[in-house]
């Protein structure tokens, strides 16, 4: 399973907080504005509750007539209502508007904002209070229909709402640009490290963010001993071949001493010993000059130039003068390799080809699946399948006739591993074998 990006944490993160925090800022907001569309409510109804008190005549109810002026008390399930109740005679006058619904509130609420029942199954939210007048007891009730509150809460709450989503787009927007800025540093590091594994530079090179320039210098730190080390081995290896080619001399000498002498079968063991000896030292020096690269960022190189190259020089040895060589390859094929190491590679295939083969040598490139395929197939004696599934080990001889060691394919087998490819030996149908090198194109 793969994890998810460091970008795409911090951006999920940034929208789900920002989110959950623009939710809780509008049921916040919708709540402050349904406290002061009540709280205004409250004090329109209060104001005409006095007005209401203020024309209450001791001596009778029936002198009530249009008390308040807003026009939809006269009119039935207008939305505003009113009520007096005489309370020691049990006597009630109310609004035209409450047609012949009557108000029932809670005493215990006095004077306080309380949601009734009101005609035509509303909501009402209304105010009741207790009055004396002249030591006659009074209930006098006013009430406001809740729909168009609430009504204009919704209408709060969606225009809010829509105001919210757009501030949480424009903060996302802000948080995409701060998460690209915050990690430029990060992608500066990444570029400078496929400088490195493409050999542009040796080292991070630039300036880094306090926070993470001790970890460039770490990295530094590890290039630079990473370097120490590989070329305190490759000139280990060095004098280690240089050390044993003395004595490989010193045996050369002690084997052409034994055949003036007489000994021709001791002198031919000890030289092929110095010949395997001296293949083997090869091999070492040639793995050495290899540079381990990753897949990232590697340098880009011409198939068809190489090839070229080497077979204008394998035309001029004794082998490959009497050889006819074929080319098929187009000059828009770039591999993902290091230019010295394709050479190498493809030097090791043709001069392999060329020891065996009879009169053909044909080399060919070609793209499939993405990939650069490089074969060079000759007509020589071939192997068989059991031969082939060995021919890339290290030392193992197929063609006993000839010089060599075993190593060639090893080799290349090597180079195209290293440099994230594959190597494979098939028949060919030129009679010999077929080398197979599959290597990635590049970018």
């Amino acid at each position: 399973m793969k994890a998810i990006s460091l970008r795409w944490r911090l951006l999920l993160g940034a929208a789900v907080w920002i989110g959950l925090a623009l939710v809780a800022l509008g049921l916040l907001m919708v709540q402050l504005f349904r406290t002061h569309v009540e709280a205004s409510t409250e004090l329109d109804l209060n104001a005409s509750l006095n007005r209401l008190v203020a024309q209450i005549d001791p001596a009778g109810l029936a002198a009530f007539e249009r008390p308040l002026s807003d026009p939809r008390y006269d009119l039935p399930y207008g939305g505003l209502y009113w009520q007096v109740e005489d309370v020691q005679r049990g006597e009630v006058i109310r609004s035209s508007s409450l047609f012949d619904f009557v108000l029932a509130p809670d005493a215990a609420a006095d004077a306080a904002l309380q949601t009734l029942p009101g005609p035509a199954e509303t909501d009402l939210l209304a105010l009741s209070r207790q009055v004396s007048i002249e030591d006659r007891p009074f209930r006098v009730t006013i009430a406001e229909d809740s729909a168009e509150i609430d009504q204009a809460i919704r209408g709060f709450a969606s225009e809010t709402a829509i105001a919210l989503a757009l501030g949480w787009l424009a903060l996302l927007l802000a948080a995409v640009l701060q998460v690209r800025l915050g990690l430029a540093p990060l992608q500066r590091i990444r570029r400078g490290l496929e400088d490195v594994q493409a050999g542009r530079t040796e080292t991070l090179q630039g300036f880094f963010p306090p926070e993470v320039d001790p970890l460039v210098a770490q990295v530094n730190t590890m290039l630079a001993e990473q370097r120490a080390s590989l070329e305190f081995a490759r000139a280990r290896a060095s004098d280690l071949a240089h050390g044993l080619r003395t004595p490989l001399s010193a045996l050369q000498a002690t084997a052409d001493r034994l055949r003036k002498l007489g000994d021709a079968e001791e002198a031919q063991a000890v030289e092929e010993l110095c010949e395997a000896m001296t293949d083997r030292i090869e091999y070492q020096l040639r793995l050495t000059r290899l540079r381990l690269r990753s897949d990232a960022g590697a340098a880009s190189t011409s198939l068809a130039r190489p090839i070229e190259q080497a077979i204008s020089v394998l035309r001029k040895t004794s082998q490959g003068e009497v050889l006819h060589w074929e080319i098929d390859c187009p000059d828009n094929i770039e591999v993902r390799l290091d230019r010295h190491d394709l050479i190498e590679l493809i030097g090791v295939l043709l001069e392999n080809a060329a020891r065996h083969a009879r009169t053909r040598v044909r080399a060919s490139g070609r793209r499939i699946s993405g990939q650069a395929v490089l074969s060079v197939a000759d007509d020589g004696p071939g192997m068989t399948p059991a031969q082939m599934k060995t021919a890339q080990s290290r030392g193992v001889r197929h063609d006993e006739t000839g010089s060599g060691a075993g190593l060639g394919l090893a080799i290349a087998a090597d180079i195209a591993r290293i440099n994230g490819g594959s190597l494979e030996v098939a028949a060919s149908d030129l009679g010999g074998i077929e080398v197979v090198v599959t290597l990635p194109l590049a970018s």
